[in-house]
């Protein structure tokens, strides 16, 4: 059931434009999570600590370990998606990741 819901939520998000009210990310698009992280931090955004992660899977969990605490959920069916989650002037974007090499797939707000 937990895996149903965390697919629809990435359906969901899939399925919408690539900015947040007016801030554009086209450029990060099939970059590196990690790269991609650095230069949002770098533009002011703050990760958003997930303080469930014990309730997410596996996978999300070890990305949590490797440092990445802003790891929202994790998938890994036919194609592997993580989801991360940052903060801006009271703004949220949620970025979705694809592979286990954490290519950049979509930046949305939340």
């Amino acid at each position: 059931m937990k895996l149903l819901v965390i697919g629809t939520l990435f359906s969901a998000v899939c399925s919408l434009p690539v900015n947040a009210q007016g801030v554009h990310f086209e450029h990060y698009i099939n970059m590196p999570y990690s790269a991609v992280r650095a230069g949002l931090i770098n533009e002011g955004w703050q990760v958003v600590i997930n303080k469930q992660i014990q309730d997410t899977s596996f996978y999300a969990q070890g990305i949590f370990d490797k440092g990445y605490e802003e790891v929202l959920d994790c998938i890994s069916m036919e194609r592997d998606q993580c989801q991360f989650v940052l903060t801006k002037d009271k703004q949220r974007i949620l970025v979705t990741t694809k592979e286990k090499t954490l290519n950049v797939e979509l930046i949305e707000a939340q």
